[in-house]
This record gives structure tokens, C-alpha cells and sequence, in this order.
């Protein structure tokens, strides 16, 4: 078992699912220039207004005229929203209005933001699905079902015929746990091309808590070969393990040449479009910076991933199947309504920023 060392060289954001209402879930706070996104704890508000005055709360909450802040000071004048919070948030999403909702990041039992070692497992499946499935004929391997495509049997074919014999089985990663208060709010908005010469789209923005840019946590990886080579010996229905799975060193390289494959892929195509549009000059400078962190990375030690909420279609899929003879066929089942887009490249948006600060760029190290 390897101790890997991660680092978010962009904010990260998990998402456990729940979108947090201002006045009902959380409230706001200021020090100097600082803003703060303080999430309510239930039991401590109960605590201070007492059980028989819930009611009152949740009349407060529906009726919408009273801020939460203003509501607890009722019952207890001197209280400060330090004194009723499970978590505070430093706010870089600027002003919060009524109307946004902030969507949460996952969090512990002990409330602690983490990586689950799912979703790392994920990402690394994803790039190696994506080198394995480069300069193969898989055309025929793509199904459709209904207004759905799936590449099942691609995957069956690369890493096993089903869940007991895929070779990602012996491949163990633990959850990564961050330390209290590491979190931020961002409001993300859209690089979109359109026929609009300024490629920023504000028009769905949406307030994201995300573990910030600069922080660190250890997690335990392990490839079980001697357990892979026992399964294999009794079972030929388990996948081959590709070279870049037989050690932790040759995974980490082929990781790091799928992260800096894709970024390059992204300087190169939004540069081209910056020719006639303008908004996405500090994006590429961002991807830049991310690039020149791959090529700096010491080969067999340490390597980029990209993970989480915000990634984008391409780094979601690794965009192995941008090479197949019938990509158009994806395209359709992949972007809604695509008639009225078939004008534009696909996909035409990438979610960033209102600072053009981009999301899920961790850096590994093996320990």
C-alpha cells in the first residue's frame, strides 16, 4: 500500500447533492474586506429560540421579510453567526443574492470536506480507458439504445467482461480528508460560443462551495498485483492488466501524459478561437499554468489529474471517442437539442470562474 500525497493546484468540488438556500441554510458576515458564508447548524438555532418557538422559525424561513440573523437576535440579542454555524465558507463568489443557492461540497460525519477515493478512481479509469482506446476500431462497439448511446463493451473488452472481472478491482484508492475551514464559495459561469463576439455567459451561474486551490491530504493507493496474478491463473475471463497498470510508477506516467494531452488539446483549441472572440484569454492562462505543472512533474512520482464538478465533457470521458469514425453519432445522443448547434463544434462551453479560475486540477505524489 503507496501513501499518496494530493494537492489541489485549482478548487475542488464533490458534490453530495443538496443546494443550500440563503436565510435558511446559511447566512453572511463580513470582517474588512472579508466575506464569509456561515452554513447553519439546526440544533444550535433550536438551542438559542427553544423547541416551542420553531413555528416562528419556519413562518420566518416561508414569509421571507426577516433575515435569519435578525430572527435569532429575537431570542438571543448578542448572538453572532459564529455561534449557530456547523461550517464557515470564505466567500470568493463576490455578492450572494437572495435568489442563489450554494451548492455543497461533500463532507464527512465530522464535517470535513473529502475526496472519496471513488471519485479518484474514476478519473484514473477514465485516462486509462482513454490511452487504451486510442488508434482501435471501436466503432462497432458503440451501441445505441433509444435516444441513448453507451460504450459498455468497450469497457468490457479493455478492463473485463463485468464487475467480478474488471481489472479495476485490484486497483484500491482510500478517501482523501482536508482540514476544517479549507473551503470557498465560487460562482461559476460559462466559456459558451456563440455568435456573440464575448465568450464569458453569465446567464446560469451558480454558487459552488469547493475545497480551495493550495490544500493538501494524504490518501492510500495500492495495485494488487500478487492478488491480480491469483484471479488471473483461475480465471481467463478476467482483463488483461495493461503496462500502464503493472506499477504505481508507470501509472502515475501514463496519467500525467493523459492530463497534459488534454490540456494542450484545450490551450490549442481556445487559442484558435480567441482569434475573432474575446473572454477566454485568462482561461488559456490558467490552462497554461496547468500545463507547465505536467511538465514539471518528476516522471514515475508525481502526476496531474483532473477530477470532480466543472471538469467539462472531455476530461468526464478522457475524449477517446473524438477519434471514431461515427463521432457525430455520439455528438447527437450527447448535447441536447443538437439541431440547433450542429453549426457549432462540440462541445462548445466550458464551465469556469467569474475570475476565469478553473476547477478539479490535483497534483499526486507518491510518498
Amino acid at each position: 500500500m503507496s501513501k499518496v500525497k494530493i494537492e489541489t493546484l485549482t478548487p475542488i468540488h464533490i458534490g453530495n447533492g443538496n443546494f443550500l438556500q440563503r436565510n435558511a441554510d446559511f447566512v453572511l458576515s463580513s470582517q474588512g474586506d472579508d466575506s464569509f458564508i456561515h452554513v447553519i447548524d439546526p440544533r444550535k438555532i433550536l438551542d438559542f429560540i427553544g423547541v416551542e418557538h420553531i413555528d416562528d422559525w419556519v413562518l420566518s424561513i416561508e414569509k421571507k421579510e426577516e433575515s435569519m440573523r435578525d430572527f435569532v437576535r429575537r431570542y438571543r440579542k448578542d448572538a453572532h453567526p459564529d455561534d449557530y454555524s456547523q461550517r464557515i465558507i470564505t466567500n470568493c463568489a463576490g455578492e450572494i443574492k437572495a435568489t442563489d443557492t450554494l451548492k455543497e461540497c461533500l463532507h464527512d460525519g465530522m464535517g470535513l470536506p473529502y475526496i472519496p477515493g471513488s471519485s479518484i478512481k474514476g478519473a484514473i479509469r477514465t485516462a486509462i480507458l482513454t490511452t487504451l482506446a486510442k488508434d482501435r476500431t471501436l466503432e462497432s462497439k458503440i451501441k445505441t439504445f433509444g435516444k441513448k448511446m453507451g460504450a459498455g463493451q468497450v469497457e468490457k473488452d479493455l478492463f473485463g467482461k463485468d464487475p467480478n472481472n474488471d481489472i479495476f478491482r485490484f486497483l484500491q484508492v482510500g478517501d482523501a480528508y482536508f482540514e476544517r475551514e479549507c473551503e470557498i464559495a465560487m460562482r461559476m459561469i460559462n466559456l459558451n460560443v456563440t455568435q456573440k463576439t464575448n465568450l464569458q455567459d453569465r446567464s446560469k451561474s451558480q454558487v459552488v462551495e469547493a475545497i480551495g486551490s493550495g490544500c493538501d491530504s494524504v490518501f492510500q493507493l495500492k495495485l494488487a498485483k500478487n492478488t491480480y496474478s491469483w484471479c488471473k491463473a483461475r480465471s481467463r475471463n478476467i482483463g488483461d492488466l495493461p503496462k500502464e497498470m503493472e506499477s504505481e510508477p508507470s501509472l502515475l506516467m501514463s496519467l500525467n501524459r493523459h492530463t497534459k494531452d488534454l490540456v494542450s488539446d484545450e490551450i490549442a483549441y481556445w487559442s484558435d478561437i480567441s482569434s475573432n472572440k474575446e473572454g477566454a484569454e485568462d482561461y488559456i492562462v490558467s490552462m497554461r499554468h496547468i500545463l507547465d505543472e505536467t511538465k514539471n512533474c518528476q516522471e514515475g512520482k508525481e502526476c496531474v489529474l483532473r477530477i470532480g464538478h466543472g471538469s467539462g465533457w472531455r476530461f468526464i470521458t478522457g475524449a477517446w471517442c473524438e477519434g471514431l469514425d461515427n463521432f457525430d453519432e455520439v455528438i447527437a445522443v450527447s448535447r441536447p437539442n443538437n439541431g440547433r448547434y450542429q453549426e457549432y463544434d462540440f462541445p462548445k462551453s466550458r464551465r469556469i470562474d467569474e475570475d476565469s479560475d478553473i476547477l478539479g486540477f490535483v497534483k499526486l505524489s507518491l510518498i
